[in-house]
């Protein structure tokens, strides 16, 4: 079968492990057909993570010399193998100043873990091939290891891979501006931390600029890792005698991006679950949809290029807020934080020296949200009144159009940008919110001029968690969560980098769907389950459909494991695609509060 020699070619140039190690997967499009026969490669780097909070690895990034490897892909793999206790870590991939990948680990065992990942960056092109400039490649997986208790430590391999793939058109942008704090020069990572950071750069573009994308990436964390389940944040205190359980500014968010403080376009984000979310026992050995490889999203900004190209700086600024029913357009701010960076794609006219436009028309009204809450309440006899349950739904939807018309080498170009979002989060907690049901989708649609293909996607999610902690606080003594999901990623359309760079040539579809029950107790560590306790049955369908632009691409692949009790039970992949079966509302068990 084809695909076996697909896994097969990987093993010249992923870093040899020890054979009793477990593998941990995610389901993904292999990048090519076949990893078995690049022009060159080289290891990047090879470097473990200890007590490494704020200390990346640094090093400098030299492209292969063109007269001893003619290429036009390069792909990245990354292999990292892990042993003992340890939390699931957050990591970033920059060239200077601009994010290229953002993945996490996860949670080793005490036996020991190993995982691979491959990424297409032929879209990062005119980085990895000026031969000219030396590059830092700076990787940031911020870890702790203390003694008995957090043993883990990260080892981690870089390589790069380069192929002659013949693509029929490939255009790769020809200059990329960082989004970032750009600390790149004081070996630091560039990522901005929001709503504390000013997340805004001054960016002069060539006045021939003819195309022009945002790429986007952002993540929450602490506070925010969970957003999904937060609540309004008058709601908070629902339940007294437990404080601090809820966390607020509503479980909506909004990615924006502003160009002159002006709205350009927004994403409603995939909400990842990470391998040490909610359960750590439910994502092992399968981890989350997208743990190893976070989503960006691009937005389309050729529209403004009549105000961009007039020599002077423009600000980009990017922002993450929240749902405030107090204010007047309802948008609010959100919890610490959301860890945010962009990238400015740009591709220029050879044959012109001066783009103009006209009729710049932004349309970018406010969302409208419909807020409902209930609140179950009990009557003592002697008056009191006691909160025993909250439910909620929070809907939202925005629609938003920038256009102009802009001309180029002579030549006016109708050009715009669409979005139609939507967004539907209902919960219910009960027993002082240890018991809490989520039932959330996040679906839209958006359009540039650069394809006539209209793009969709459809993230829904059902989501149980039972928590059992013991009043001295959940690492002073064991304790145990029970959880439920069942969720899926459903996209039909085009990516708009690979397909401006030619690495894909039309639309594409992504259907997958992950099942899991998990059982979790564990110990003081909360990292470490209980052997005979602690029970996992898992399910995942993968199956994507894709307009590669060279023969090395793949057209189409599946991917379906069922995994139970840290152990993959079946493992099939191949190259065709499988019926992927919709998300269904979780079974009721003990102690679930209905959604």
């Amino acid at each position: 079968m084809k695909y076996i020699y697909y896994i097969l070619s990987l093993t010249p140039f992923i870093t040899p492990t020890h054979s009793l190690l477990k593998e941990v997967i995610q389901a993904s499009t292999p990048p090519r057909i076949d990893l078995q026969t690049p022009k060159c490669h080289q290891t990047l780097f090879t470097h473990s993570f200890s007590n490494s909070y704020g200390s990346p690895y640094i090093g400098i990034y030299t492209p292969p010399p063109p007269e001893k490897c003619t290429y036009d892909t390069t792909i990245f793999n990354l292999s990292i193998v892990s042993q003992g206790r340890q939390y699931d870590r957050l990591a970033t991939l920059w060239l200077d100043d601009v994010e290229i990948w953002r993945t996490s680990t996860a949670m080793p065992t005490q036996e020991g873990i190993t995982w691979s990942f491959q990424k297409d960056v032929t879209i990062w092109d005119v980085l990895l091939r000026d031969q000219k400039k030396k590059r830092k490649i700076i990787f940031e997986l911020n870890n702790v290891v203390d003694g008995d208790r957090y043993t883990g430590i990260f080892n981690v391999t870089l390589e790069a891979l380069y192929f002659s793939d013949g693509y029929g058109g490939l255009t790769p942008a020809d200059m990329i501006y960082p989004l970032s704090t750009q600390s790149a020069s004081s070996n630091k990572t560039s990522l901005f931390s929001l709503p504390g950071d000013d997340a805004a750069v001054d960016i002069v573009l060539p006045r021939n600029a003819k195309t022009a994308v945002v790429s986007v990436m952002a993540s929450g964390n602490a506070e925010e890792e969970f957003w999904f389940t937060n609540v309004p944040t008058g709601y908070i205190g629902t339940f007294p005698g437990n404080e601090g359980w809820l966390y607020g500014y509503s479980p909506f968010r909004e990615v924006q991006l502003r160009i002159d403080g002006e709205l350009a376009g927004v994403s409603w984000p995939f909400p990842i679950l990470f391998t040490g979310g909610v359960d750590p026992g439910a994502w092992r050995p399968v981890v989350g949809i997208d743990a190893f490889e976070l989503p960006s999203f691009e937005i389309d900004v050729t529209p403004w290029l009549g105000i961009l190209t007039d020599g002077e700086a423009h600000r980009f600024e990017l922002g993450v807020v929240g749902y405030d029913g107090l204010a007047d357009d309802g948008i609010g701010t959100v919890g610490e934080n959301w860890w945010v960076s962009g990238s400015v794609f740009v591709w220029v006219d050879g044959e012109s020296e001066q783009t103009t436009a006209k009729g710049l028309e932004i349309d970018a009204p406010s969302p409208l949200f419909h807020f409902q809450p209930t609140l179950g309440t009990f009557t003592t006899d002697n008056g009191s009144v006691t909160n025993t349950s909250f439910y909620f739904s929070l809907n939202a939807t925005r629609s938003l159009k920038i256009s102009s018309i802009i001309t180029t080498g002579g030549k006016d170009r109708q050009v715009a940008w669409e979005q139609d979002v939507f967004y539907s989060n209902i919960q219910n907690m009960t027993d002082y919110a240890f018991n809490q049901s989520l039932a959330m989708v996040s679906s839209g649609s958006y359009s540039s001029s650069a394809s006539n293909i209209v793009s969709t996607y459809t993230y829904p999610m059902n989501l149980f968690s039972a928590y059992k902690v013991q009043s001295e606080g959940a690492t002073s003594n064991p304790g145990s969560v029970l959880c439920l999901v069942d969720k899926s990623k459903l996209t039909d359309g085009i990516a708009l980098l690979p397909y401006l760079t030619g690495i894909s040539t039309g639309r594409g579809t992504l259907s997958t769907r992950q099942n899991v029950t998990s059982d979790y107790h564990w110990n003081r560590t909360i990292v470490q389950g209980t052997p005979g306790l602690d029970k996992m049955d898992g399910e995942m369908w993968f199956s994507s459909s894709n307009s590669p632009g060279s023969k090395a691409g793949v057209t189409k692949y599946h991917h379906y494991a069922k995994d139970k009790d840290d152990v993959l039970i079946v493992d099939r992949e191949g190259w065709s695609t499988i019926r992927v079966p919709p998300t269904e509302p979780l079974p009721i068990v003990e102690g679930e509060p209905k959604v």
